[in-house]
């Protein structure tokens, strides 16, 4: 067989201190195991309304330490606390998001979040205002 084309010898890419750093970086739930994400998965689909009000309550009220493992991923503890407060107001938007998780597998569940620690650690603070506001907009 012939090849119209000709060969070119490939080159290897090096690493940008940015891609470095971005690397080292922890990322949601990269600690998990197949089983740990999988009796998270069916933990997050066997919570009741009172439970998911538990748990934002929590997400809530996070101590230093929590607060520094999360700035490291990338994440703004203070916009967390605000997603959290907001979703515990409006119970809409606590169905929704419930309803929505319910129905993803463990793999989904882990892409989505990574996605949006990935989406966030990009965005200012004003435009995760914007955001916000618009969530909670469209949700009333």
């Amino acid at each position: 067989r012939l090849t119209i084309h000709a060969k070119v010898a490939k080159k290897r890419s090096s690493v940008t201190p940015e891609v470095q750093a971005t690397a080292a970086a922890p990322v949601v739930g990269q600690s998990l195991g197949e089983d740990e994400m999988k009796f998270v998965n069916e933990q997050v689909k066997s919570m009741s309304d009172d439970d998911m009000i538990a748990m934002l309550e929590g997400m809530g009220n996070i101590g230093p330490e929590e607060e520094a493992r999360m700035k490291a991923m990338g994440a703004d503890p203070a916009m967390m606390k605000k997603a959290a407060d907001m979703m515990k107001s409006n119970p809409m938007m606590r169905k929704a998001a419930a309803m929505m998780m319910k129905n993803m597998s463990p793999e989904q569940m882990m892409q989505a979040s990574q996605q949006a620690q990935s989406q966030m650690k990009n965005m200012s603070k004003e435009d995760m205002e914007k955001a916000f506001e618009e969530m909670n907009k469209n949700a009333k």
